[in-house]
């Protein structure tokens, strides 16, 4: 197991329900490693844990989602 890696994100859309959206999508896109997701405002924090390969797709997979629904 790799260590746990923090990534922030920001909602400039400042709407709920992109932040809705992009919580949803992280479920279906990135489900095969160990994630929390934390939500106050218009932060968001997620916290990946597991094979620090697996750490590397996931963030680019999250980038992307955070592209589409955060901007």
């Amino acid at each position: 197991m790799g260590k746990k890696t923090k990534i922030h994100f920001f909602n400039e859309t400042g709407k709920l329900e992109n932040i809705i959206e992009f919580l949803e999508a992280i479920q279906k896109r990135v489900n095969y490693i160990n994630l929390q997701c934390t939500v106050e405002g218009k932060d968001i924090e997620v916290t990946l844990s597991g094979p620090r390969d697996l750490q590397l797709l996931a963030i680019e997979r999250l980038k992307v989602l955070a592209d589409k629904w955060l901007v």
